[in-house]
């Protein structure tokens, strides 16, 4: 059945085009969040960028958020978020108030002496 593939700059320039309109729709998605307070689960520091906090809402989507006086929100609060910015595959928003400590323990990792 390989005499039936098709030719990899065929499937390429497909691939790029479905990208584009899933970004297009995706950034217009969030750009209609721009405004709202949004309830966040803290993930912990942005990977790209440590002094900027990374949460997820309720639909999952990403949003990035710097804390103030440079402090720090552990992993598993809850926090909510304005707003003010959106990208094709994340939101920026201003940190409006943590909410609620995370209820899970921390696991202290133990070592085999």
């Amino acid at each position: 059945m390989t005499d039936r593939f098709l030719p990899p700059e065929v499937t390429a320039e497909r691939m790029e085009r479905l990208r584009n309109v899933v970004e297009r729709s995706a950034l217009r998605k969030h750009a209609d969040r721009v405004g709202r307070v949004e309830e966040v689960v803290v993930e912990g520091p942005s990977k790209r960028d440590p002094s900027v906090t990374t949460g997820r809402t309720g639909q999952n989507k990403l949003v990035h958020f710097a804390v103030p006086d440079g402090g720090m929100i552990p992993a598993g609060a809850y926090a909510t978020v304005r707003v003010v910015d959106a990208a094709r595959h994340h939101l920026t928003g201003d940190l409006v108030a943590v909410t609620a400590r995370p209820s899970h323990r921390v696991r202290i990792p133990v070592t085999a002496g």
